[in-house]
């Protein structure tokens, strides 16, 4: 999990210079199937560290945070609804998968099993070549900034004698003219000479030099975006990333084992899955009614289900049976699944569209490192007490914190709108004419 964080912090930060979202999705399905071929066919389990950790881990970083980050560029107004539908496809598979491997294990042998899933991964190249970018339908202008355009006509070199640069201020506008080839008229920037001369080989490798500095520099500011960490909510989301991870993924790994101690059946334990899949399925058309209707605020309906699903946790002794195992199954399905459906639509109402995909990307290191971490934890508790009701309060615990987190938001966004405040009268400060 914590390559998975890596990978996506890398493809939404430094490879979003290098390659489209579309792009590094389609990689994912490339990586995601090698992953299970390689563990099909090797023999010592160590390789799986490298197969199904590293390789995977590497696949489900490039494909699952940049397909949030284009869904979340599709949309503007129905964000929550668009975020909650598309994140149904996880609900169909948990409803859907359980039997079938279950029929693939009978069928074809573990082996077998998992070139056949290695397959089904390919289906993530398809679906990243339908993810066309937002830009493919903006017209042309909409590419430049500010408003600012740019008119050239009749010149040898730049096809154009005069450059008309529109400011934004509407009272002044700048000419720069230029003679055939490539000399540049800057009394109004230098001052203090009479003169600047320089070659064009000499201005031509100044100017490649100068490119790639800045091209260094922006690069290395796009593994982190720094920026972003100043948002007093996205610092707020941080933790509630890290500790809610925790319990909306493991619950499900862990309900199996459980009713297993619990001396259930095989079958009856797979039917369990299925039911986690079943809620999990209705609950994401409820909540994108819900949504709909504006309820309640997104991050609000994000709080009550992590501490919902918190407290069920906390009632494990009670579960010691197929029902009751049912009634904890049904509770998870239904509540532990709003988190995925909204997230993005709440990282874009905290940060905004611009920051999306650092956002995004920090969000993805840092679910990383909390499963990362947990795993051992949970494993371990497991070992010293005999039995998962330990791991249960752990997981429950985590996910009532990471909900009482998101109840400061007021208070988070007062200080983001100071803040905000504050940088822009500095601004005007700033550009005010001496």
């Amino acid at each position: 999990m914590l390559v998975k964080g890596l990978d996506t912090l890398f493809a939404l930060n430094i490879g979003s210079s290098l390659a489209s979202n579309r792009t590094y999705i389609i990689l994912g399905g490339l990586f995601g199937c090698s992953a299970y071929l390689i563990s099909a066919v090797i023999k010592d389990i160590s390789y799986l560290i490298l197969s199904h950790g590293v390789i995977f881990g590497i696949a489900y970083g490039f494909s699952y945070g940049p397909a949030l980050v284009v869904l979340g560029r599709y949309f503007d107004k129905k964000r929550g609804i668009a975020s909650s539908l598309g994140n149904m496809g996880v609900s169909v598979g948990s409803l859907v998968f359980p039997p079938v491997i279950r029929l693939l294990l009978d069928s074809y042998g573990l082996r077998g099993a998992l070139a056949v899933i290695g397959g089904i991964l390919l289906n993530l190249c398809v679906a990243g070549a339908l993810m066309r970018p937002v830009t493919f339908y903006q017209d042309k202008t909409d590419k430049i900034d500010h408003g600012q355009k740019v008119w050239a006509t009749n010149s040898d070199v730049y096809d154009s004698n005069k450059v008309k640069i529109p400011s934004n201020d509407e009272k002044e506008n700048h000419i720069i003219k230029a003679d055939p080839i490539n000399y540049y008229n800057l009394s109004n920037v230098v001052k203090n000479s009479d003169i600047i001369q320089t070659s064009s080989t000499q201005k031509q490798k100044l100017q490649g030099l100068d490119k790639r500095i800045q091209t260094t520099k922006h690069l290395c500011k796009k593994v982190v975006h720094f920026k972003v960490l100043k948002n007093a909510l996205f610092r707020m989301w941080i933790p509630v990333c890290f500790l809610g991870i925790i319990g909306c993924v493991q619950i499900v790994i862990f309900i199996p084992p459980h009713a297993k101690d619990l001396q259930i059946s095989d079958s009856d334990i797979t039917l369990l899955v299925i039911i986690v899949g079943a809620s999990n399925f209705i609950s994401k058309i409820l909540l994108a009614y819900f949504i709909y209707i504006n309820l309640m605020p997104k991050h609000i309906l994000i709080a009550l289900s992590l501490i919902i699903t918190g407290i069920s946790c906390m009632f494990i002794s009670f579960y010691t049976n197929f029902v009751t195992m049912t009634i904890l199954s049904v509770i998870f399905g239904v509540f532990g699944s709003v988190y995925f459906g909204l997230f993005p639509a709440v990282l874009v109402d905290f940060v905004g569209l611009e920051h999306l995909s650092g956002a995004m990307a920090i969000n993805m290191l840092m679910q990383g490192l909390g499963l990362s971490i947990s795993n051992p934890i949970l494993g371990f508790l497991r070992d010293m007490t005999g039995s998962f009701h330990a791991s249960f309060y752990l997981m429950g615990t985590t996910l009532i914190i990471s909900g009482a987190i998101l109840f400061l938001e007021p208070l988070c966004r007062r200080m983001e709108i100071r803040r905000t405040a504050a940088q822009y009268l500095q601004t005007q400060i700033d550009i005010q004419p001496l």
